[in-house]
This record gives structure tokens, C-alpha cells and sequence, in this order.
């Protein structure tokens, strides 16, 4: 099940990027539904590689209680030198705010194409 992820994970055009966002750990959980229930918790992290042979390098360890692995991500969360809901909430402000500049602006020119087509219909002396 860790191969089938991390494979997945590798392929994604994301993942060359992560590091430099600042995701150098990784939480996924697996669940087998009804019959078997919770498998546990994959998590991976991002550590340098201490000779320079390879460039990224994802240690892993399987947490097989919910509880442990809710705990880890909030203490990997709160050891952050940022707040990460800080961050979102800027990112939704900035992205409302775009998004009512293109509305006013997709406004006025719907406004400038029907007084284009108003003054078409006239006939101005």
C-alpha cells in the first residue's frame, strides 16, 4: 500500500514543488471500509540528504492509532514558524479580492457593449 502511494505521490506534478512551499510532511490515511476498517496512517517527511547523492529523499512510519497520527500533524503544525490558517485566510482575502475586480470589470464591459448596441439602434440626428 506505501509503494502503490508513494508511487502515486512521485508522479504527481506537484511533488517537485512541495519542498519549496514548505510540505515537508505528508499525512494519509487508509481505510479498508466495513470489513477491515482503519489500516492506519501513512506519514512521510522530507529530510536532506547528508551526501548530496540524491536530491529529495521521504522517510516514512506508519501510525496505527487515529489519535497518534491526529496529535503528530497538529504538533508538526504548531512547530511551523508560520500560522498556516494566517496564511490561508490571506490567500482567500487576496483571492475575493480578485475575483471582484474581474466581476466589476467583466460589469463594465457588459455595460460598454450594450450602450455600443443601444447607440447602434438609435438613430442619432
Amino acid at each position: 500500500m506505501e509503494m502503490q502511494f508513494r508511487y502515486k505521490f512521485y508522479r504527481d506534478p506537484k511533488f517537485p514543488f512541495l519542498k519549496s512551499l514548505g510540505i515537508k510532511h505528508i499525512f494519509q490515511s487508509f481505510d479498508a471500509g466495513d470489513d477491515i476498517g482503519f489500516i492506519g496512517i501513512l506519514h512521510l517527511w522530507w529530510v536532506r540528504d547528508s551526501t548530496g547523492t540524491v536530491t529529495d529523499i521521504w522517510e516514512s512510519e506508519w501510525i496505527d492509532s487515529p489519535h497518534e497520527g491526529i496529535a503528530l500533524a497538529k504538533a508538526v503544525s504548531q512547530n511551523k514558524l508560520y500560522d498556516e490558517e494566517k496564511v490561508v485566510l490571506a490567500h482567500k482575502r487576496e483571492i475575493q479580492k480578485m475575483a471582484e475586480k474581474e466581476g466589476l470589470r467583466q460589469l463594465r464591459e457588459k455595460s460598454r457593449k450594450d450602450a455600443e448596441e443601444e447607440s447602434k439602434n438609435f438613430l442619432w440626428n
